[in-house]
């Protein structure tokens, strides 16, 4: 479809810029501001899939928050019938990839490469893994300061494909992980292999693998060695060398954990003073980088690596070969296939675009989008992804909590009598389930305290979720002694005594800074702190019964052991957010469907944590939990492991031993009610503090 000359909405089309396997970008004139914008039109078949305008829609929203210096600004976004369409900055510089083909000055590619690795850690922090790094998506503003374009992209199409294809994704041969290729799932580790590649195309001139077609470049990515880059650049560091080989080691276990890691090796190996936007700052002092023996390592599924023989090649190439005529033979019964497999079988030769490797039993369906760029640039249906948690990290060096001194014996708690039952809501109507009467609410005094408790008695619940991310995955029965948990969020006004009792420094006030979201971004402040939320300008006085905030893992961990209880692990969470085995799908604490007059989140456009129990009891668990829905997000005791579902145990699961995020849940008053979910699982470093955390404690 031709749209030069048109209007859509209030931006007239002039001209085409580029072409992809999923889009048409566009160079409008948006009328109402007078200026030049792109428009990225989404291809009309991706809008048949069922479900699609509510992913556009969530996942436009989520790009269009992201705020950084090095990713390209998304300014709107819509649809017309079936036209589904972002509007972005208009930047016509070029990409870096028609800089590429030779060997690029080290002070050049190591400025390029580390900006646009701070873009990747700012979207990591948020949740967001791009899936699509190469340097067609690094536009240059100037010469010297580029622009990470794309964003979420890959994933929206990525999620309408599961639904018509077994197998698929999106991604781009030359630039793909080892484990996106070969179906597994892929967190922040994934960017940092394909961020490697464009570094080693930067520094040599070519990418490790050659510019042989799709299939043998995606085979070369999962079992053949990396050539060292010297052998194409004789004066290349060998510190540098060796940043680039762990960055593009097969195993995203040996790889750099986290993106700020690998941005402060490189820096130091490359000895080089950074330019952002024609500012010239070097790596700080204060933030040494991680010695490669030191970084933790994430929990994690591992990707089952084999060396492939050439008779495995051959196999598989004939299989793919059946397919593709099979498809062709039966062409004329596959809508909307026969479009894109037309298109697919003319450009053979140089842009087929196939899985050859075996998706895991449970890759949910998808379909390939065929590639219209050049072989090696081909956006290609591979691997079924996983909508992994948040890992935000930080530049800085996080603290460690003060060690407390030897506890005394645990206070015992104070019963106090039991109310008659609060009026509960009813959730929707279950055909397959049998009703059952909502539990009766105990309460009780924690003497050490004073805060309120709930019981939550021993049974079995329905633990886990098949509606999102694979870390939610499989659905599993759980059984759980009975045990206690806070009514109510820990308030500021019980934190203070804590410290009053303790002297106890937070994680914040040691560092001297938090992150606090200021004006749809995140900043670091100086001074913010859980007395000081918004900065040293701020207080807590009129804010005593609200969640404290602005609190680590180890912050948390350190209140509860004062008090003599503990964080709850994460089955125990869930469990008290919802319910017994008989409310296995309840979404939210009240009941199945959402409703912003129950929970303080994002929908509510309240903007700010609110006293604890302002939403009770319409938005109470059903064991008379507060604010187990929004309001804040809350640590619990386990470490995150996005396969632990899988091999946990049926009985009081205690989560994985070790790993190198801790488990936040319930969602917050910033973040939409998809993250308030009662089986989402968000993970962050134990260390970091946001203006969106808290707590409760629990006690056996």
């Amino acid at each position: 479809m031709n749209l030069i000359g048109t209007t859509i909405g209030q931006y007239q089309i002039i001209d085409e810029i580029g072409q992809g396997g999923m889009a048409t970008v566009y160079k409008a004139r948006q009328t109402s501001l007078d200026r030049y914008v792109a428009v990225k039109v989404l291809k009309a078949d991706l809008a048949k899939a069922k479900g699609f305008v509510a992913r556009f829609e969530r996942e436009a929203r989520t790009i269009a928050r992201l705020r950084h210096r090095n990713i390209l600004t998304i300014f709107d976004y819509g649809h017309e019938g079936d036209l589904f369409y972002l509007v972005m900055e208009y930047v016509g510089a070029g990409t870096l990839k028609e800089r590429l083909g030779w060997p690029q000055d080290l002070n050049y590619a190591v400025n390029i490469v580390s900006q646009v690795g701070n873009a990747l850690s700012h979207a990591h922090k948020l949740g967001m893994i791009h899936r699509d790094v190469k340097p067609g998506n690094i536009l240059l503003v100037e010469e010297d300061w580029p622009l990470l374009s794309d964003f979420g992209l890959a994933k929206m199409v990525q999620d309408s494909l599961q639904l018509t294809m077994s197998g698929a994704s999106v991604g781009t041969p030359q630039y793909m992980s080892p484990e996106q290729a070969q179906s597994f799932p892929v967190d922040q580790r994934s960017d940092i292999y394909s961020l490697g590649v464009v570094l080693y195309e930067t520094v040599t001139g070519q990418p490790p693998f050659g510019l042989d077609s799709p299939m043998a470049v995606i085979l070369r990515h999962i079992s053949d060695p990396v050539t060292p880059p010297h052998n194409y650049r004789s004066d290349l560091p060998d510190q540098l060398e060796r940043v680039i080989l762990k960055a593009l080691a097969k195993d995203p276990a040996k790889r750099y954990q986290r993106m700020e890691d690998f941005m402060a090796d490189l820096h130091k190996a490359a000895n080089v003073s950074l330019i952002h936007r024609g500012v010239i700052s070097a790596p700080r002092e204060s933030t040494p980088p991680l010695e490669p023996d030191s970084i933790p390592k994430i929990t994690s599924r591992p990707p089952r690596r084999k060396k492939l023989p050439w008779a495995r090649y051959t196999i598989r190439l004939l299989l793919l070969l059946a397919m593709v005529l099979t498809l062709w033979l039966y062409k004329d019964s596959l809508v909307p296939l026969t479009t894109h497999l037309n298109q697919a079988l003319a450009d053979f030769s140089t842009d087929l675009a196939v899985l050859v490797s075996t998706p895991p039993p449970s890759s949910p369906l998808t379909t390939p989008t065929p590639p219209t760029e050049t072989a090696s640039e081909a956006v290609i249906a591979i691997s079924a992804e996983t909508t992994v948690g948040p890992t935000p990290t930080s530049t800085r060096i996080a603290p460690t909590a003060t060690p407390l001194p030897e506890p005394t014996a645990s206070p015992e708690p104070t019963a106090s009598p039991k109310p008659t039952a609060s009026p509960k809501p009813t959730a929707s109507p279950k055909p397959a389930a049998t009703p059952t009467a909502p539990p009766e609410i105990s309460t009780r005094i924690w003497a050490a305290d004073g805060a309120e408790m709930v019981f939550i008695p021993a049974g079995e619940f329905t633990m886990g979720s098949d509606t999102l991310g694979d870390d939610e995955r499989p659905v599993h029965p759980v059984y759980l002694d009975d045990f206690w948990l806070d009514r109510y969020e820990v308030t500021n006004e019980l934190f203070a005594r804590f410290v009053a009792d303790t002297g106890y420094q937070t994680d914040a006030e040691k560092a001297g800074w938090g992150w606090v979201h200021v004006d749809s971004d995140w900043e670091e402040v100086s001074g913010a702190d859980w007395q000081h939320p918004r900065g040293p300008n701020s207080s807590i006085d009129d804010k005593l019964d609200h969640p404290v905030v602005l609190v680590s893992w180890n912050d948390a961990d350190a209140y509860c052991q004062w008090a003599g209880k503990q964080l709850p692990t994460e089955a125990q969470w869930e469990k008290a957010a919802r319910g017994p085995a008989s409310d296995a799908e309840r979404n939210y604490a009240w009941g199945d469907e959402f409703d912003p007059t129950r929970a303080n989140t994002n929908e509510s456009r309240l903007n700010d944590t609110t006293p604890v129990g302002s939403f009770s009891p319409q938005g109470d668990s059903p064991y008379g939990g507060a604010d187990m829905t929004g309001n804040v997000w809350e640590w619990v005791a386990d470490w995150y492991g996005d396969d632990y579902y899988g091999h946990s145990p049926p009985r009081n699961p205690p989560g994985p031993v070790t790993g190198s995020f801790k488990v936040l849940r319930g969602g917050s008053w910033l973040f939409d009610e998809l993250y308030a979910r009662t089986a989402f699982r968000y993970n962050v470093n134990p260390d970091y503090t946001y203006d969106f955390t808290g707590f409760r404690c629990s006690s056996q």
